[in-house]
C-alpha cells in the first residue's frame, strides 16, 4: 500500500505522529493508497516554512513579469501530469477519467490567467494638498491558508493558489482527505519540477477537524480560504473573526432552474443533465431544484423521466458512462435518507431513489415531483444526483419559490424571451444565473454566492483583491 506524504518547504515529509488515513475508490470500494494525517506540529512546521519564505520577500520582490513566468511553468507542469495524475484522481474521486484528466488543464489555465495579473496590481495618487503627496499599494498578506473540497481537489487549489501566488502570498494548502492523493503527488511534483522557491507553496493532509482547524487557528495565518459546507465555513468564519483575519468563503447551495412556459424543453433536458447528474451532483452550484410552470409540466416530466432512464451509471474510467459513485459510503447514506424523506412527505419518484445494487457508492439517477416548497428536500443541499421539480403558476410564485431557501450560490432560467431572461436574472438571488444552459461560467468569471452560500468571490480579474491589502503613503513636501 503506497503512502502518500506532506510536501513542505519544498519536500515531501511523513507526519510527526504515526497516523495514517485510508483513501477509499468510491467506484469499488478498496482502500488505494493512505496519506500522513497531520497535527499541530505538521501545521506549525508548515506555516513556518511559508512565513520564513515570504519574510525573505523572494516573491514579493521578484519582478511581476518574472513571477508571470513562474507561474506558466507551474501551468506547463501541470499539463504534462494531467494523464498520469488524472487516473489517480478519478480512482481516489471517482468522476468521469476524462473530467480527471481536465482538471489538472484546468488548474494549469488558473496559473496561465492570473499570471497575466502580476504586472496589474496597481494603486493610485490620490490629490490632498500641494504639499503632500499621496498615493496607494496593494500588497500580499502574507502566509494565506487554503483549504481544499473533495469535489474538485485539484482545480479548486488552483483556483485560489493561482490569484494568491499572483498577489505575492505564500501559502498552506490543506487538501479534504477523502481526496488527497493527486495532489500531494502530481500536483505537488508540477510545482516541484516548475521549480518554485521552497516554502513558497506546501500541502499538509488530515482531517479537517484537526488540521483544517489549526491552520485556520494559526496565529501567523493572515488569510484564509475555505470551500464546503456551511456548518464548517461558520466555524472557520469564527476562528477568523477571533483573530480579525480576512477570509473568502464559498459555501452550501440549493440552485433553482426556473422554467417559463416558452421554454425550450430540449434544452431544460440538456441541461440538467449536466447539471445534476454530472459528477453525480456533487457540484456546489448544481441544478438540484427545477422550478416549472404548470402548463409545461407534465412535458418537461416526461422528457426528464427518458433522460434518467437513458443514463449510464459506472466507474468513472469505464466507456459511456454518465452517472459516476458519490464519494463515500456516508454521502451515499445521506442520498438515500433524504429519498426516503422526500417520499414521506409526499413528493412522488418520476426515476430512482435507491442506491444501484452493486460494488461501489453508486445512487440512481433521481428526479422527484409534486415537490413543495417547504420539503426538506426543497430547502437542504443533497449533494446527490437528486432533482426536486416544483411547480407554479405565475411569475411572482415562480421568483419566490426560488429565492426562498437559506442559499443562494446559482440560479438559472429557460426562455426564448431575452426581456424575461433578463428579468428573472435580476430577480434571482444568486451569485451567477444561468440563461438556457448551466455552468455557463468561465476562468474570467467572478463566482461565489449570495446569504449562506457565502461571501466574496473566487474567479475573474476581481477575486485577486482578496489577497490583497490596501496601503497609503502620504509624504509631506
Amino acid at each position: 500500500m503506497k503512502k502518500y506524504q506532506h510536501y513542505i518547504n519544498g519536500e515531501w515529509t511523513d507526519a510527526s505522529s504515526k497516523d495514517l488515513i485510508p483513501v477509499i475508490n468510491p467506484a469499488n470500494e478498496e482502500v488505494i493508497g493512505e496519506i500522513t494525517c497531520a497535527k499541530d506540529e505538521d501545521i506549525n512546521q508548515a506555516v513556518e516554512s511559508a512565513k520564513n519564505a515570504y519574510e525573505s520577500r523572494i516573491l514579493v520582490d521578484m519582478n511581476p513579469m518574472e513571477r508571470a513566468k513562474l507561474m506558466r511553468r507551474i501551468a506547463e507542469e501541470l499539463r504534462k501530469v494531467s494523464k498520469e495524475g488524472g487516473a489517480l484522481l478519478c480512482a481516489e474521486n471517482g468522476k468521469l477519467l476524462a473530467a480527471s484528466e481536465y482538471e489538472f488543464v484546468d488548474a494549469a489555465n488558473y496559473f496561465d490567467y492570473y499570471s497575466g495579473l502580476t504586472d496589474k496590481i496597481e494603486g493610485q495618487t490620490i490629490p490632498v494638498n500641494s504639499q503632500v503627496m499621496d498615493y496607494t499599494v496593494y500588497e500580499p498578506y502574507g502566509v494565506s491558508g487554503h483549504i481544499v473540497p473533495w469535489n474538485f481537489p485539484i482545480a479548486m487549489i488552483a483556483r485560489s493558489l493561482a490569484c494568491s501566488f499572483a498577489a505575492g502570498n505564500s501559502t498552506v494548502i490543506k487538501p479534504a482527505e477523502l481526496t488527497p492523493l493527486a495532489t500531494t503527488s502530481y500536483f505537488a511534483q508540477a510545482i516541484h519540477n516548475a521549480e518554485v522557491p521552497k516554502g513558497l507553496i506546501n500541502i499538509v493532509t488530515g482531517y479537517g477537524s484537526e488540521a483544517g482547524a489549526a491552520l485556520t487557528a494559526h496565529p501567523d495565518v493572515a488569510q484564509i480560504t475555505f470551500t464546503g459546507s456551511v456548518k464548517t465555513g461558520k466555524a472557520i468564519l469564527h476562528a477568523a473573526a477571533e483573530r480579525a483575519v480576512p477570509a473568502v468563503v464559498e459555501l452550501g447551495g440549493k440552485s433553482a432552474a426556473v422554467v417559463l412556459p416558452d421554454a425550450d424543453i430540449d434544452k431544460v433536458v440538456n441541461a440538467t443533465k449536466v447539471g445534476i447528474f454530472s459528477q453525480a451532483g456533487q457540484i456546489c452550484s448544481a441544478m438540484s431544484r427545477m422550478i416549472v410552470h404548470k402548463s409545461i409540466k407534465d412535458e418537461v416530466l416526461e422528457k426528464l423521466s427518458k433522460l434518467a432512464a437513458s443514463i449510464k451509471v459506472g466507474p468513472g474510467d469505464e466507456e459511456g458512462v454518465d452517472l459516476t459513485p458519490v464519494i463515500s459510503e456516508e454521502q451515499l447514506q445521506k442520498v438515500e435518507n433524504y429519498a426516503r424523506s422526500g417520499l414521506q412527505a409526499g413528493a412522488k419518484a418520476v426515476s430512482g431513489g435507491n442506491r444501484v445494487d452493486r460494488k461501489g457508492f453508486f445512487f440512481e439517477p433521481t428526479i422527484y415531483s409534486d415537490v413543495k416548497p417547504d420539503m426538506t428536500i426543497a430547502q437542504e443541499e443533497i449533494f446527490g444526483p437528486f432533482l426536486s421539480v416544483l411547480d407554479y403558476e405565475d411569475h411572482e410564485e415562480a421568483i419566490h419559490i426560488a429565492n426562498d431557501t437559506d442559499y443562494g450560490l446559482a440560479a438559472g432560467v429557460f426562455t426564448k424571451d431575452v426581456d424575461m431572461a433578463t428579468k428573472t436574472a435580476s430577480r434571482l438571488n444568486g451569485g451567477q444565473v444561468y440563461v438556457n444552459s448551466w455552468f455557463t461560467g468561465s476562468i474570467a468569471t467572478p463566482f461565489g454566492g449570495y446569504k449562506q452560500s457565502g461571501y466574496s468571490r473566487e474567479k475573474g480579474q476581481q477575486a485577486i483583491k482578496s489577497y490583497l491589502q490596501l496601503k497609503n503613503v502620504g509624504i509631506q513636501l
